[in-house]
C-alpha cells in the first residue's frame, strides 16, 4: 500500500516527495495524496493547475474537494466584481450628477447681482413686521408673565420701509442671502464629492483586501457544493 499524505498546498506536496526521497518518476506509486478540507481556496487553486485527469502520476484520492474548491474561488471572485462594478458603478453616477452640480452652482455664484431672481414678498409689500422684545433672565424672570391690557392694546406692528433706500437695502440682504446660500450649497457639495472619491477607493481597495484573505485562509470554504454568491445590493 502506498503511503497517504493529506496536504493542502503544493508545497506540502513536495515537502512530502522530500522526506519519501522521491525525486523519480518511477516512484509514482510509492505515496498518494488526499487534499486538506481546510486547504484555502488560492492553494486549492494553484494545485489545481497542477492535476489532470491520468493514468500515470502521483494519485489525488478526493477530486471531488479539488473541484469544489476551484469552483468556490471562480465563484466568489466572480460574485466580488459584480459587486464592486455595481457599487462603484452607483457611486460614480453620484458623483456625475454632484459634479455637474457643482458646475452649476459655481455659475450662479459669481452671477451679479441684478441677475439673481427675486425670493420672498415684493419689495413694496415689504414690512418690518410685528413688534419683538427680548426678555433675557436677569433682570427678567425665567418665565416673564405676558403682558395684558385691554383688549385695544395690542403688540404694534412696526413701521413699514418708508424710503426707496431702505427698500433697496432690504432688496440687497434678500441677496446677499441668496448668495450665501449658493455657497453654503456648494461647500457641501465639493464636501460630499471628496466623502465619494474617498469611499470609492477605500471600498475599492478593502473589498480587494478582504477577497484575498478570504480566498487565502483555511476554512470550509469549497469544503462542498454551495451557492458561492454574494447577497444582492440594496
Amino acid at each position: 500500500m502506498a503511503n497517504v499524505r493529506v496536504v493542502a498546498s503544493l508545497e506540502e506536496v513536495n515537502t512530502a516527495l522530500q522526506d519519501l526521497n522521491i525525486n523519480d518518476v518511477g516512484q509514482v506509486n510509492e505515496v498518494q495524496f488526499q487534499l486538506h478540507e481546510q486547504a484555502s481556496l488560492q492553494d486549492a487553486a494553484m494545485m489545481k493547475m497542477k492535476t489532470r485527469p491520468r493514468r500515470q502520476g502521483f494519485r489525488l484520492l478526493n477530486p471531488e474537494l479539488l473541484e469544489c474548491k476551484y469552483e468556490a474561488k471562480m465563484m466568489l471572485e466572480t460574485s466580488r466584481n459584480r459587486v464592486l462594478d455595481a457599487s462603484i458603478h452607483r457611486i460614480d453616477e453620484d458623483l456625475e450628477r454632484i459634479v455637474n452640480s457643482i458646475a452649476a452652482l459655481r455659475v450662479l455664484v459669481n452671477t451679479p447681482d441684478h441677475q439673481i431672481p427675486h425670493h420672498g414678498p415684493a419689495l413694496n409689500e415689504r414690512k418690518r413686521g410685528v413688534q419683538h422684545m427680548i426678555y433675557p433672565c436677569p433682570p427678567f424672570n425665567t418665565n416673564p408673565s405676558f403682558e395684558y391690557d385691554c383688549h385695544h392694546h395690542r403688540v404694534p406692528y412696526q413701521d413699514a420701509y418708508a424710503t426707496p433706500t431702505e427698500l433697496n437695502e432690504a432688496g440687497a440682504r434678500d441677496r446677499r442671502a441668496q448668495r450665501a446660500l449658493l455657497r453654503a450649497n456648494l461647500r457641501i457639495l465639493e464636501a460630499r464629492k471628496t466623502i465619494l472619491e474617498k469611499m470609492k477607493y477605500e471600498m475599492i481597495s478593502t473589498m480587494r483586501r478582504e477577497i484575498m484573505r478570504v480566498l487565502e485562509e483555511r476554512s470550509d470554504l469549497g469544503v462542498g457544493y454551495a451557492d458561492y454568491v454574494f447577497p444582492p445590493l440594496v
